[in-house]
């Protein structure tokens, strides 16, 4: 599970927090695995018993090396580090492993929750949400949600509870004696 108590303010309270889906980095292992697959194929095209070939084996096996760094840990560092957290107060995505980036929603400014998912996303449990809001940014997008009707659904309840909250009881008359 996703740890975020960090990312909480005192006045708020957890209600949701997930990553991206694991079929955003499949991609990525498949690419890891070619990768390994050529370097295998290539070190074993090299003559062996040859200056040349020892120090082709070494060049093979370092570009397989930093290719993988790049295809496949980086992309991996970048899944890790995306969250999508619903408090009792905001949304909030969170990205970067070395550069940070962070957007949140106030739930009081949510206008409207819409996902889209296409048939495999559909058959992955996963799809895209879109949060558009009363602010200057509009619009926060979260790509590869897991289960994205359930989060509309979990984000909607969280505004009308908020909106509850902010409005207090507040029936539209003044306080008056014994009030």
């Amino acid at each position: 599970m996703v740890s975020v108590d960090r990312h909480l303010a005192p006045d708020e309270q957890l209600v949701h927090a997930t990553r991206q889906h694991w079929t955003e980095i499949v991609s990525e292992f498949l690419v890891l695995a070619l990768i390994w697959v050529v370097a295998a194929v290539l070190l074993w095209l090299t003559p062996a018993g040859e200056d040349w070939g020892t120090n082709a084996d070494y060049v093979i096996v370092g570009l397989a090396l930093v290719a993988s760094l790049w295809f496949w840990l980086i992309p991996l560092l970048k899944w890790r580090s995306t969250v999508y957290i619903v408090t009792t107060k905001r949304i909030y995505k969170r990205s970067g492993f070395l550069t940070k980036t962070g957007h949140s929603i106030p739930l009081i400014r949510v206008n409207d929750v819409s996902f889209r998912a296409t048939l495999w996303e559909r058959l992955m449990r996963e799809g895209t949400l879109y949060i558009q809001s009363a602010s200057e940014q509009g619009m926060l997008t979260l790509k590869h949600v897991p289960d994205p009707e359930g989060l509309k659904d979990l984000i909607y309840g969280a505004v009308d509870a908020e909106q509850s909250d902010r409005q207090g009881g507040f029936d539209g008359q003044a306080p008056g004696p014994g009030r």
